[in-house]
């Protein structure tokens, strides 16, 4: 069967009559797992944690109920957990041995309590995705998984500030806590130097956003502030940027969000920037006017070109 092939995937999915079996503790030269999408129902069994060689476990998009069995923190060489859109709920387990695990994906479940950062030893997590649960605080710990590129943390219900060392973690290049309920304000995150998405939408945020800090952020590719309590104390100019960013802003961004230049970059290779509100047109008329230089200077051109044909002629 599959086990001799030290692979169980989707096809395999029919010998396990819509569940996990107790039995699968005895395929120990399984290394991977993958069974997404398979409407499996049930809980996931203990004898998992037999499986000394598993290295990828993927069973998203199932119906699998329960909680996550701590015993997982047996498997010395999972590299991969995946258990996201399932129904799994209760307190994310202690799995402070799991030292190669790189991704770890348990959106879109009804997990509670705090973010889990007790992967403090592993050198190698890069990406958490834990959106879309019942989290309910954000462990000053967290900044401890210096490894980590990607972090996902929206649609939780955390009613906390964003912890300060969030800031300090240099790795990351993706993170999302958009509509969580966070609070306080975004003093710091300049240190993000390598962060190319950033998405605090639909939260309680304020005090004065830090325009300088984004503006030194040139590696930042998408920006999304919508939904918060900023105040706009000083002017963001992106002018000097070749505009790699897709910004998503509230409608104060029109009086102190200066784009110029950079706006018709951004527009040529990304299409229209998702801005809520109306935009005045006294933001554009620096570009109307150059725009009018323009043709008036592609006109002469044509005119000259016209002389041209005529004194060959």
């Amino acid at each position: 069967m599959a086990a001799e092939g030290r692979r169980i995937i989707g096809n395999d999915c029919r010998r396990f009559k819509k569940s996990l079996p107790t039995s699968i503790g005895y395929w120990t030269a399984v290394f991977e797992i993958s069974l997404v999408n398979c409407t499996i129902i049930g809980s996931i069994p203990d004898e998992l944690s037999s499986l000394k060689n598993l290295c990828f476990l993927r069973l998203g998009c199932n119906r699998l109920t329960g909680s996550l069995p701590s015993s997982l923190n047996l498997l010395p060489y999972l590299s991969c957990l995946d258990v996201s859109n399932n129904q799994l709920s209760g307190e994310f387990p202690a799995l402070p041995n799991l030292d190669h695990l790189a991704i770890l994906d348990i959106s879109r479940n009804r997990f509670t309590g705090p973010v889990p950062t007790v992967f403090s030893k592993s050198q190698k997590l890069q990406c958490v995705y834990a959106d879309h649960n019942l989290f309910n605080a954000i462990p000053a710990s967290i900044s401890q998984l210096t490894s980590l590129r990607n972090l996902s943390m929206s649609g939780n219900k955390f009613s906390c500030e964003i912890p300060p060392g969030i800031w300090n973690m240099t790795a990351l290049i993706r993170l999302t806590m958009s509509g969580c309920n966070i609070f306080g304000s975004l003093a710091g995150v300049g240190g993000l130097h390598d962060l190319s998405t950033l998405d605090v939408s639909n939260n309680q945020l304020s005090g004065e956003f830090p325009s300088r800090e984004i503006s030194n952020m040139l590696g930042l590719c998408a920006l999304h502030v919508v939904g918060n309590q900023f105040s706009w104390g000083e002017v963001l100019d992106m002018s000097e940027d070749e505009c790699k960013m897709m910004m998503c802003m509230d409608r104060e961004f029109q009086e102190t969000y200066v784009i110029r230049e950079g706006f018709h970059k951004c527009h040529e290779e990304h299409g229209v920037v998702p801005f809520t509100g109306d935009i005045s047109d006294s933001e554009f008329e620096d570009y109307s006017e150059d725009e009018s230089d323009d043709d008036d200077d592609n006109n002469n051109d044509d005119d000259h070109d016209d002389d041209d044909d005529d004194e060959e002629d």
